[in-house]
This record gives C-alpha cells, sequence and structure tokens, in this order.
C-alpha cells in the first residue's frame, strides 16, 4: 500500500517489474495523478498500455489530471497576466475561463485516447468507459491578507459513495481540477488537492503522482512515500 510519487517513466517501469505479480491488484483501488504536461507532450499515449491492462485486471481506476500548461497558454493568447497570492494563482473571471477551456480540452483528449481499440494498437480490444462528473465539491480559498482569491479554491468534498458506484460498474472515474459549490459556483482548484482528498475518501491503496519534476518536498526532503497524514 502507500501513496507513491514517480516520474511518469518511472511508473512505466515500476509497473511492468511488478506485471509478474499483477493479479495481487485485483480490487484494489488506484488513484493515479498526473499534470497537464503528460498529455501536451504525447506522453499520454505511452500510459494507454498500462491503463488498459490495469482496467483489465480489475484495477479500480481514477485518474486525475490537471491543466496547468494548456491554462497558461490560454492566458499567454489572450495577454492575461497571472497573478498569485503567497504562490496560489488568484482567479478572476477572465482566467476561470481560460481554465474551463482548458480542462474541457484536456479531459476529451484524455476520453479519446481511452476510446482507441484499434488492433496493433496499445489499445487493441480495449472497451473502456470513462465517467467525468461534479464529483469534487469546493469551497473559495477567500481572502489572504486582504487580497481576494475569488475563483481559486480548495476541496470541501469528494463524493466517495457516487465514485465507488462508477468503479463497481467497471469503469474508469476521471476527476478534473474544477470542484464546485452547492451555490452552482465554479472554483479551481490544483489537481493534488483533488487527487489526494480522493485518494483518503476512496481509501485507495495507492495514490500515484506522475510529475516531470522530482517531487513533493517537506521540510526540505522529497517525499516518494506518502501516508493519509502527510
Amino acid at each position: 500500500g502507500g501513496f507513491l510519487m514517480a516520474h511518469h517513466l518511472d511508473f512505466v517501469q515500476w509497473f511492468r517489474a511488478a506485471a509478474p505479480y499483477i493479479h495481487a491488484f485485483r480490487g484494489k483501488t488506484f488513484v493515479l495523478a498526473f499534470g497537464g504536461e503528460v498529455v501536451n507532450d504525447g506522453k499520454f499515449i505511452h500510459l494507454t498500455h498500462d491503463i488498459n491492462l490495469l482496467v483489465s485486471l480489475g484495477v479500480r481506476l481514477v485518474l486525475v489530471h490537471g491543466a496547468r500548461p494548456q491554462i497558461e497558454a490560454l492566458l499567454a493568447e489572450r495577454n492575461l497576466q497571472s497573478h498569485y497570492q503567497h504562490g496560489v494563482r488568484i482567479t478572476d473571471s477572465a482566467t476561470l475561463k481560460c481554465v474551463k477551456q482548458a480542462v474541457g480540452q484536456v479531459r476529451v483528449e484524455i476520453e479519446a485516447l481511452l476510446s482507441m481499440g484499434l488492433a496493433n494498437s496499445p489499445m487493441a480490444g480495449a472497451s473502456i468507459r470513462v465517467d467525468s462528473g461534479n464529483f469534487v465539491i469546493a469551497k473559495p480559498l477567500g481572502v489572504s491578507e486582504g487580497v481576494d482569491l475569488q475563483y481559486s479554491g480548495q476541496v470541501r468534498k469528494v463524493q466517495a459513495h457516487a465514485i465507488q458506484t462508477r468503479l463497481d460498474d467497471g469503469d474508469i472515474v476521471m476527476l478534473s481540477p474544477l470542484g464546485y459549490s452547492p451555490t452552482g459556483e465554479i472554483f479551481n482548484v490544483t489537481l493534488e488537492d483533488v487527487a489526494t482528498h480522493a485518494a483518503i475518501a476512496l481509501q485507495a491503496d495507492k495514490l500515484i503522482f506522475l510529475s516531470d519534476t522530482a517531487g513533493l518536498t517537506q521540510d526540505g526532503k522529497l517525499l516518494r512515500e506518502l501516508t493519509a497524514q502527510s
């Protein structure tokens, strides 16, 4: 068990090394989180084979995607400046439009890649259903030292029961870095926040972060294994 931090290539190597013992994963819940750069750079296609194999072996799989590079590209295209407060992006209404567009773009690209089933492709014979939805309830971060963070939010709750129902049906569930409020507002949240809350709410067996960076750090030390309390 445990929470794992890995570069996307390290994950592929770990996964293939574990292949002889893969039957032990049946019925386990994995939360697999990755940044938008994995989709942007065409690397996600390399993960589709392993995702397909995990699903075929009965692993209950939740994907959490990011969209930071896609958001940055849209902001630059529209000449919008990003403003931060203690490292948190202030999401005004114009920025939120870019966030929604970028997240939608990434989500449908992932769904398309997971829909492939051509012979001689990594997804040959695959029949994967991907469920996306309003599974993440968020609340605003609010005001920080007099600065209103507007539509930047944090996860308040993940609808674990609804996700479990989809997983029981053999579907993959995909979560985006957006959260919804009971008043119908949309909040920009981080993929790390979504993935961690989802893993805890689902009592996942593994939370795996795929990243082009070294990983999460705490007190200057690299964290490769996290517990639910970290």
